[in-house]
């Protein structure tokens, strides 16, 4: 019993100092981790409002830029008329195409280029969609490929004709095939 009484005293006395100093311990652990998250947090509200004024002026510089590179002339379309219907023998069928083209251009000289040399390039379209394989031209394909080979061969044009190869597209607002 004795020996039973003195382990309960010092477990008791253990007990008593381990709390008291446990509790010591615990409130220096609290106020260090404050300490760090106070300075954690002063430091991050200093580099995120301290940098917010140099982001500001990088976007502000990025903006300035985007609108340079913005083209100051609105485009103009320069409509072929009339419409073209160009016609094709597939096999024992005769087929027709019609087409509805505009150019784009952002130039009034090329704009009166176009006009003055109509002649010259509805012959021109004719010619290179007849020389096409229907077939060919009923695939998203074959019709991007007439795009660039009309846009190449518009641009070669005005290059020869009016000394400037500013158009930019040829679209087809109208693409029938029968």
């Amino acid at each position: 019993m004795a020996k039973e009484q003195d382990l309960k005293l010092e477990n008791e006395e253990g007990a008593e100092e381990s709390s008291g100093g446990g509790k010591k311990k615990l409130i220096i652990i609290i106020a260090i981790v404050l300490v760090v998250l106070l300075a954690g947090g002063g430091a991050a509200a200093f580099f995120l409002l301290g940098g917010e004024d140099e982001d500001a002026e990088a976007a502000e510089e990025e903006v300035v830029e985007e609108v340079i590179e913005e083209p100051e002339i609105p485009a103009q379309y320069v409509k072929l008329k009339p419409e073209f219907v160009i016609g094709f023998q597939a096999g024992t069928r005769q087929r027709f195409v019609q087409l509805s083209i505009e150019l784009m251009t952002r130039h009034q000289s090329v704009v009166d280029a176009l006009e003055l040399h109509s002649p010259m390039i509805r012959n021109e379209v004719i010619r290179i969609v007849s020389s096409q394989e229907f077939n060919t031209l009923r695939t998203t394909e074959g019709r991007e490929k007439l795009q660039a080979d009309l846009l190449a061969r518009m641009t070669e044009l005005m290059e020869k004709e009016a000394s400037t190869e500013a158009i930019e597209a040829v679209l087809f607002t109208n693409f029938v095939m029968q």
